[in-house]
């Protein structure tokens, strides 16, 4: 793969596998598509061989039911494969020169993560596609349809946003792959009508050699045999059909996988957020609630988390506030409403740990090597000549920064072997400091970005809390795009209950809602990357970090 690893195509989709579940099918389209499109791009730029003269490959085009699991395949690949990733909601995009998120921003995105990237391609996933062709019987000028097109030609793709002092950019379109999808709602009968199969008649003989089976009649078994020609009699102006390179379908999940995904993902996922070593398990009853609603929504996935959601952050939270110790919980059923037991002791057993790096993988590829590098090299050109004071301004660099308050806070010694420092940072305290500044310059106002705002975020960060600490609450927000709310009345008075709402979280920079995004990848937030990295070290490491921290910025 051109993404940055030596796995092998077979080593990808097995390990995609293992969380996507019930899409092994498209998991191996994904990840042929994708290496080839990484080929073509690698040909073009090593070889320098003249892209027309190549096979177009690095758009396609997914037509999947809602929650079918299409944002989770690609991100999910995009994470194991290396490739960069950034994902589009097309129903939020407006024209070129018309106020609202446009294409033009997106780009100077791409060329962003590419330009900080040399060796990998990017993974552009734009969701929602069929609602930018809504307006299939009238005039599209002025709207973001044709924005799309360039990009799928190739080539370098040249032009300027639509912000106020119009950040320009040149995006490198032949190290992009394309993936669009929509729901297409209804393009079953354009099927159907194409391969001359009547929806409406009944009564045909099972004898009958023409007689369609009641598969081919369903929705999934036509769209099964979509086509381009299909997308474009549904609405895709033909340009931009004719510009991809294949079209696929995706099948909602079925009740087999529904369940799968319960037991062998949910559990480790919500284990994590109980007090250490405290068991989850989901009972039969409660898998077959959550099975059931799931179907009958026809939200797949989703709506098993915000079935679960409801009842893990809502009563369950409150309970685990007041209870301790946590032996285990139990999520389970009555009435055929999801209930909780939880089970008071001391836990007898960790649950599955999340995925922690050796040391020696630290060291060599860890963002937290990398930081403390900086701050050394930054220290070691700057021997004795720094002159912000880390106690009244955070100043313009969080390298510079980082180097100041080591500065003040240590005994430093610089000598032909190198830098020492008394009181030197850990791999962790590096980290977290990056990830507390980056998160005030990125997510807060001007007249948060102080040391007394950085020392607030600090005193969020308690890696011995009971459940989960404020700040883990904060990152949470900018992964998923959420945030658990007490709920008011017409009157604005709380009434007692709380439920899910989308984040008011924006990143200042560039306007990134991850509400609208569904959430943000570690590799799409630069403080989200090094929070994650933080989570990853020993709690012991993390609390040590903490506590060091503290000192330094008292």
């Amino acid at each position: 793969m051109y993404g940055g690893n030596d796995k092998s195509l077979a080593e990808i989709a097995a390990e995609v596998k293992k969380t996507v579940i019930g899409q092994d099918e498209a998991v191996d389209w994904l990840c042929t598509f994708a290496d080839a499109a990484c080929a073509r791009s690698r040909i073009i730029h090593e070889q320098g061989i003249d892209a027309l003269s190549l096979p177009n490959v690095g758009s396609a085009l997914i037509v999947g039911p809602t929650a079918s699991g299409k944002s989770h395949l690609l991100k999910t690949f995009a994470k194991t494969s290396g490739l960069l990733f950034q994902q589009i909601d097309a129903s939020s995009m407006s024209a070129a020169g018309y106020i609202g998120d446009s294409f033009g921003k997106q780009w100077v995105r791409a060329c962003a993560a590419l330009d900080e990237n040399p060796d990998r391609n990017i993974l552009i996933f734009v969701d929602e596609v069929d609602k930018l062709f809504a307006q299939t019987h009238t005039s599209r000028e002025g709207t973001a349809i044709y924005d799309l097109l360039k990009p799928l030609e190739g080539g370098i793709l040249e032009g300027s946003d639509d912000s106020r002092n119009g950040t320009p950019y040149a995006l490198d379109c032949d190290r992009c792959i394309f993936v669009m999808a929509g729901a297409f709602t209804g393009i079953e009968d354009i099927i159907a009508s194409r391969i001359g199969i009547s929806r409406s008649t009944i009564g045909f003989s099972s004898a009958s050699e023409n007689a369609p089976s009641e598969n081919d009649l369903s929705e999934d078994g036509l769209r099964e045999r979509v086509s381009l020609e299909d997308v474009e009699t549904w609405g895709m102006p033909r340009e931009m059909a004719g510009r991809l390179s294949t079209v696929r379908f995706l099948a909602a999940l079925n009740e087999e996988a529904l369940r799968e995904i319960v037991r062998r993902n949910k559990q480790n996922e919500y284990a994590r957020m109980l007090p250490a070593g405290a068991r989850f398990s989901i009972d039969p009853a409660a898998e077959d609630a959550l099975v059931e609603n799931a179907l009958e929504a026809h939200y797949g996935a989703r709506s098993i988390n915000q079935q679960i959601n409801d009842v893990f952050f809502g009563a369950l939270w409150r309970a685990l506030a007041n209870t301790h110790p946590v032996a285990s919980v139990t999520l389970t059923a009555r009435n055929g409403e999801l209930d909780f037991d939880i089970e008071q002791g001391e836990p007898s057993e960790m649950p599955e740990p999340a995925p922690q790096r050796s040391e020696q993988e630290r060291l060599s590829a860890s963002a937290a090597y990398g930081l403390l590098s900086k701050t050394h090299n930054y220290l070691m050109s700057h021997n004795g000549t720094i002159k912000l004071d880390p106690h009244a301004s955070l100043g313009e660099s969080d390298v510079e920064y980082a180097a100041a308050l080591l500065e003040h806070s240590s005994s430093i010694e610089i000598d032909k072997h190198g830098l020492r420092a008394s009181n030197d940072y850990t791999l962790a305290e590096i980290v977290l400091l990056n990830s507390l500044l980056s998160l005030l310059r990125d997510w807060f106002s001007a007249k948060d970005r102080t040391p007394k705002g950085l020392r607030t975020l600090l005193s969020l960060a308690d890696c011995t809390c009971k459940v989960k600490s404020p700040l883990d609450v904060m990152f949470y927000q900018i992964e998923s795009g959420a945030r658990y709310t007490p709920d008011t009345d017409e009157n604005g008075e709380e009434t007692g209950s709380w439920s899910w709402q989308p984040s008011n979280f924006v990143r200042t920079g560039d306007g990134v809602r991850p509400a609208d995004t569904g959430g943000l990848e570690p590799s799409q937030d630069r403080a989200l990357g090094y929070y994650t990295e933080f989570r990853g070290f020993p709690l012991q490491a993390q609390q040590k970090a903490v506590n060091s921290l503290a000192f330094r910025l008292l």
